[in-house]
Parts: structure tokens; C-alpha cells; sequence
């Protein structure tokens, strides 16, 4: 089934992956068009528990390094110490890039093809619909985590016509100029597919399976569009419709770990005790033959391998009452590591999860936009029941004066969503300075906003396979 996801191509310009099926052949009907869906599914799984899954932690003040197991072939060491290079396409750029694309590529062909397939079986409109809704916003996830990692945020210049991303919508033909989009233009398309996949996802809601994209998971993933591009009003719309709408709810103290480490057993619908439980969309690595060395399970969370581990920074936000300290870290010798992967075990097949949107950070996005909105009581109401959540212990006062609420929120932010991939762009999107702590064994300790470095280069590969890209400053 997986032999059209999961091929891949050498450039993303090139005219369509390579496999065993044709793209012709795999959507001559509705079954060749669930195979891809179920490839592109997988393919994103692929991209997030790689580089594009940890770069935006390894690259923040989350993390340091772990000295005995860094070394010159260390995942990730371009990114901690900011010493990324056009020329290198061994590195995390080069592969955020291709894999991001490859995935992107799956995912406009079946977008491409399921306009013909209403036209050619009628009777299996719904299965197209509810097909088409779900890669409408897988395409968009692609789009905005390439935009995160490869263009400066949506504030960086006052209309976001900075340079975005290339959006394409149908795979280019070989050797194609392909210009990067503005950010602007690059947000309106994540918008427009987020919002064109509503009306397919409210109609064919899916029975709880947090592993397919469903309608709330699209409206969590637009507040937080919403959110980055500073577009507070409708932050604040769309996490409403996610809070009120009831079929999910927050993971309580005694099941919070369990959300992260349920190895052997996920959240399935044969396994419904964690379903509708905090997480709106997870990818599940329930079917991975092997976890490689270099991914973000062991680099992570491995007590033997792991390269990386939370900063004395980190650590100190947390309180001695914060049942995340104890649930989401384990202490190996001098470090604390995440636990938010579970434990490697390389002798067997392993099951874990992948979060892209949680119902708590629905109410993390739509606190930060009610404080935009000077709705501070409001606000305050949304963080204290995320950090109420992690108190079981105390009843929790929070200053409600607007410079110490807007670092609350900023703390809780980070204490609730580390690890899984948000840090460094919640820097910088709020044009704050990267200040590491004084454990820091980055060759990089603190960057200023602006910053070149806080977006990677383009591949000289990809420059020359794409005459219309321009490189990001700094890299050339």
C-alpha cells in the first residue's frame, strides 16, 4: 500500500516520484487515492520524527548538549550551534527541505486527481470529500512548517512581503523557475486550504481516531496560522470552536503522562481509553519496523544515546509541585531528558506518537491572542487551566497585570509544548532575542532579533535545479 508514499524524490521539481506505481495508474480509482493519502500520512510521520521534529528545540534555549555522546557525526550540531552551510546536503537543511517537498509533491497529487475522481464515481463522493478535506490539510502543514524553519514570521516586515516560500499547488516540471511566494501569499495559501477543508471534514467527521486529521484538528491548526500571523480576532474565533465543540477534552493529572508514552498500547478505536483526550492530531509510529539512532525518539529520550538534554534554563521554570517536571523528564546522571518520547528499544518494534496539535495548546494560542486583545482577566482564565492541570497540589494565583501575564503565558507556552517543536519560532516570532543559559555548550550562546540565523539556507543543490530561488541572507 505504502509503495507510492513512500518513495521519494531526488529534487521536488522533479515531474513525480519514482515507485513501482505510476501516479496515472495509483488514482484510476478511489482506492488508489486512500494508498496515497495513507503514504502521505506517513511520509509526514518520516519528516517529524526526523530533523524538521527537533530543529526548532535543539536550535532554542531548551536544550544542551550532551558531551559524551556529541561528536562530528552528532544529529542536529549544525542547528544547535547555528553553523549551517549552503553547500552542505548531508545536513538537517538539505533534508528538512526534501523530505517537507517529497511529502508536499504526494500530497498535491492526490489533490490534483480527486476532481476526476467525483466526476468518474459518483457513487463514492463521501469517500473523495472526506480523502480531499484530510490532504488539504496535510498540504497546509507542509506549507507552514517549511515557511517556520526557512522564512523570517509573518511580523518581520510590516506587510509580511518578505520572502516566503515556492507554494506550489501542482508539481512543476523539470528544471521549472519556481519563485518563492511572499510570506503573506505563503500564509493566504495555508488559509485557504485550512479553510476550504472545513466544510469535508465538519460533514464526514471520523469516529476518534486522532491519527487522521479531523475537523478540530484543522481548527486548532488555524488558530495557530491565526495566531503567528498576529490575526488575534480570529485566533480567538477558531479556539472557541475547538473549546466548545466538547468532543475533546483535556487529558486530567493521572492520565497526562499516559498521552505520551502509552507504548505498547495507543489511543485506536479498539483501544479507546485515551481517545478524544488532549491530543487533536498525533502521527502514530505504532507500525515502525525500527527506530533509527538518528531520530528524535533516541536523540531525545533514549537514556543511553540521547544527544541532547533540557537546559538548567528549562528546568528552572518548572516548580517543585509541576507534576510535568516529574512526568515529562528523567534524570540520567547529571542531565534531565525528555520523556515525552518514551524509552528506545532497539530489539523491537516500537509504537509512539508524533503531536502536531493539542487541545492544550488551543488554549495557549487563544490566551496569547486574548492578551493581544487586552482581554487579560479572559486570558488569565485560559492559563490557569493548563498550569492548574500540572498543580494537583496547590491552588494557583496568577498575576493578572498585563508585563507579568504576557511572561506567564510566554513560560507556560514552553513549559507545556517543549520538545515538540515550537520553541525556537515562539521566539522569534515575538522579536525577542535567543539568550541561552549559562549551561550553555552551544558555540552559539545568544543571538539577537533580527536574525540571519534563525532561518536555515537553501541548498546550493536546489538553487541550481531552481534558477527562481533566492537564497536566504547570510548564505551566500
Amino acid at each position: 500500500m505504502l509503495a507510492f508514499g513512500l518513495t521519494s524524490c531526488k529534487k521536488f521539481l522533479e515531474k513525480e516520484p519514482v515507485g513501482r506505481v505510476s501516479k496515472d495508474a495509483l488514482f484510476e480509482d478511489v482506492n488508489g487515492a486512500k494508498v496515497a493519502l495513507v503514504g502521505s500520512y506517513r511520509l509526514m510521520l518520516d519528516y517529524r520524527r526526523n530533523e524538521f521534529g527537533m530543529i526548532e528545540d535543539v536550535a532554542s534555549d531548551n536544550v544542551i548538549s550532551i558531551p559524551a555522546a556529541i561528536n562530528s557525526n552528532s544529529v542536529m550540531l549544525e542547528a544547535f550551534n547555528f553553523s549551517h552551510s549552503a553547500d552542505d546536503a548531508a545536513r538537517s537543511s538539505y533534508a528538512i527541505w526534501q523530505n517537507i517537498y517529497s511529502t508536499l509533491n504526494n500530497v498535491n497529487n492526490i489533490l490534483n486527481a480527486v476532481d476526476g475522481l467525483k466526476v468518474k464515481y459518483p457513487g463514492q463522493l463521501a469517500q473523495v470529500e472526506e480523502i480531499e478535506g484530510q490532504a488539504l490539510v496535510l498540504r497546509a502543514i507542509c506549507f507552514l512548517d517549511l515557511s517556520m524553519v526557512f522564512a523570517q514570521p509573518y511580523n518581520y516586515t510590516a506587510d509580511a512581503s518578505h520572502p516566503g516560500i515556492p507554494i506550489p499547488t501542482k508539481t512543476p516540471s523539470p528544471g521549472a523557475a519556481v519563485p518563492r511566494a511572499t510570506v503573506k501569499e505563503t500564509y493566504d495559501q495555508i488559509l485557504r486550504d485550512l479553510n476550504a477543508s472545513l466544510p469535508y471534514l465538519v460533514k464526514y467527521r471520523n469516529g476518534g481516531d486522532q491519527a487522521l486529521i479531523s475537523y478540530q484538528a484543522a481548527l486548532g491548526l488555524l488558530s495557530r496560522v491565526y495566531l503567528y500571523k498576529g490575526d488575534w480576532e480570529n485566533c480567538v474565533r477558531t479556539a472557541d470552536l475547538v473549546i466548545a465543540d466538547n468532543k475533546y477534552r483535556l487529558a486530567n493529572a493521572a492520565e497526562y503522562k499516559q498521552v505520551f508514552n502509552a507504548y505498547p498500547i495507543l489511543p485506536t478505536k479498539d483501544n479507546p481509553s485515551l481517545i478524544n483526550i488532549e491530543t487533536l492530531f498525533h502521527l502514530s509510529g505504532q507500525m515502525i519496523e525500527k527506530v533509527n539512532v538518528k531520530e528524535i525518539i533516541s536523540v531525545f529520550s533514549s537514556p543511553v544515546i540521547a544527544q541532547y538534554a533540557a537546559s538548567s534554563k528549562l528546568i528552572e521554570k518548572f516548580d517543585s509541585n509541576d507534576i510535568r517536571q516529574s512526568s515529562m523528564f528523567k534524570n540520567v546522571g547529571p542531565n534531565y531528558i525528555t520523556n515525552k518520547y518514551g524509552e528506545v528499544e532497539f530489539t523491537k518494534a516500537q509504537a509512539y506518537l508524533i503531536k502536531v496539535i493539542r487541545l492544550s495548546e488551543v488554549y495557549l494560542n487563544r490566551a496569547e491572542a486574548k492578551w493581544n486583545l487586552q482581554k487579560y482577566a479572559e486570558a488569565k482564565a485560559d492559563i490557569k487551566i493548563i498550569s492548574q492541570r500540572a498543580h494537583t497540589t496547590q491552588i494557583l494565583d496568577i498575576d493578572e497585570t498585563p508585563t507579568a501575564l504576557y511572561q506567564i503565558i510566554a513560560d507556560e507556552r514552553n513549559r507545556e509544548l517543549c520538545f515538540e517543536g515550537h520553541r525556537l519560532f515562539d521566539i522569534v516570532r515575538r522579536k525577542q532575542n535567543l539568550q541561552r543559559g549559562s549551561d550553555c555548550n552551544a558555540i552559539v550562546c545568544s543571538l539577537t532579533y533580527p536574525n540571519n540565523k534563525f532561518i536555515l539556507p537553501f541548498n546550493t543543490r536546489e538553487l541550481e535545479a531552481n534558477p527562481a530561488l533566492k537564497q536566504n541572507p547570510g548564505y551566500n
